[in-house]
């Protein structure tokens, strides 16, 4: 794997942990402080969202209770139209984050896909366990394929995004609709997801993340919670983005290579001098806003019929 920053990202991120904004270390916090370092480095990197035309909030009925969803109206939409329907499931481990903290990431694929983007609040671990989120991704994509038109959204164009954990949900939550439905989900646009749980070498932080949420020790993880031991063959066809210096860019080729051998078209895509998480430094550094368009390119030809 390369270890070389591209110079503009290793300045914006020195510059982001120099203001005191770094991203927090659960394994040396306490979690709520943990929480609380990890909101503020958030709020920093959200500022000055995209236009759009709105944003709706709604709770719906989940496996743990209500839950939120966030839709974003994407800038330009006419009033009216029904409107292919992404839905969004953020990353930060499990353990971190919510809505407002990637909204900024839901906006601009909103504008450049000229979907819906629904961002699904799950209940953070440790206070749920696998598979209460996956779960509850099932549920918002149920609950919009019943009341979507009442929100603007034609849920038969549906597609999911997400990265790191959200896209290990999402990948999941896909799986498991398109069995029970064939088509529910038409396309996956994912970034550098958790696809396999952490080998021996991994880094400790990744093996905290993945016992945290599972709530057991990863020798006993469920192998229906891990998309390297999934039946893939239900999976839409996919696109995967992931940083050449990402720990985990060798998890998105093994799992390119396993959608393909399960016949679910794939497009990789590896962005040299980035690391995991790039995405979220879009207000900071374009490549970021970049691959998010890459991104929403994919879901635009996912759903364009």
């Amino acid at each position: 794997m390369p270890n070389d920053l591209d110079p503009v990202y290793a300045a914006t991120a020195a510059a982001i942990n120099q203001a005191g904004l770094a991203s927090a270390d659960p394994l040396n916090q306490p979690l709520a402080e943990a929480r609380a370092t990890q909101d503020r480095y958030f709020a920093f990197l959200a500022q000055d969202l995209p236009p759009v035309v709105s944003i709706r909030n709604v709770f719906v009925p989940g496996p743990a209770g209500p839950f939120a969803l966030r839709f974003v109206y994407p800038a330009n939409s006419n009033a009216g139209a029904l409107l292919p329907m992404v839905v969004f499931v953020r990353g930060a481990g499990w353990w971190a984050g919510a809505l407002d903290s990637h909204e900024r990431s839901m906006r601009i694929i909103a504008n450049a896909s000229g979907c819906v983007v629904c961002g699904v609040d799950y209940t953070r671990a440790p206070e749920a366990h696998f598979p209460v989120q996956r779960d509850q991704v099932c549920a918002a994509v149920r609950w919009l394929r019943a009341e979507g038109e009442a929100f603007g959204v034609d849920a038969d164009r549906l597609a999911l995004t997400g990265e790191s954990a959200g896209a290990n949900l999402s990948v999941l939550a896909a799986a498991r609709l398109n069995a029970e439905q064939p088509g529910t989900v038409k396309g996956l646009a994912l970034f550098y997801g958790n696809y396999n749980v952490p080998q021996a070498a991994t880094r400790a932080y990744s093996k905290w993340v993945w016992a945290n949420y599972l709530g057991v020790a990863l020798e006993q993880a469920p192998p229906e919670a891990i998309p390297m031991r999934a039946d893939l063959s239900p999976l839409p066809p996919t696109w995967l983005g992931v940083g050449e210096c990402d720990p985990l860019v060798h998890d998105s080729v093994q799992f390119a290579e396993k959608l393909r051998a399960a016949g679910v078209p794939c497009e990789l895509k590896r962005y040299p001098g980035v690391p995991h998480a790039f995405v979220m430094l879009s207000r900071l550094y374009d490549g970021a806003t970049s691959a998010l368009r890459d991104s929403a390119g994919a879901l635009h030809e996912f759903l364009k019929n």
